[in-house]
């Protein structure tokens, strides 16, 4: 879980924990000390990502899914719980797929 934008730590933590449970290994990136105090509003991103270090198996894939799934489905705001997440080859721009509850 990428979450060194500072986009929302309580939904980055509950995506790990639930991939954690599932037996993948999970590591949560921290926002920086820029971040933390960043204002500036981000349209296009929310500041998570999740990254993985290869392509993964469609079924390993559609496990991170679902889990991202559950967790929006507990997000406080109708905004916050129908947002996109996108899931990046390791540290590269690459999308490999874009997660939300619409799937």
């Amino acid at each position: 879980m990428d979450n060194s934008a500072g986009g929302d730590p309580d939904f980055a933590a509950e995506v790990a924990r639930l991939l954690g449970a599932r037996g993948l290994s999970v590591e949560v990136r921290r926002p920086s000390r820029q971040a933390m105090f960043d204002t500036a509003v981000h349209l296009v991103s929310t500041g998570i990502a999740i990254r993985i270090s290869r392509v993964p198996e469609p079924a390993v894939l559609a496990a991170i899914g679902q889990d991202v799934r559950a967790a929006l489905l507990h997000r406080p705001s109708e905004r916050r719980r129908t947002r996109s997440v996108p899931v990046h080859l390791a540290d590269t721009a690459r999308v490999l797929e874009w997660i939300d509850i619409f799937d």
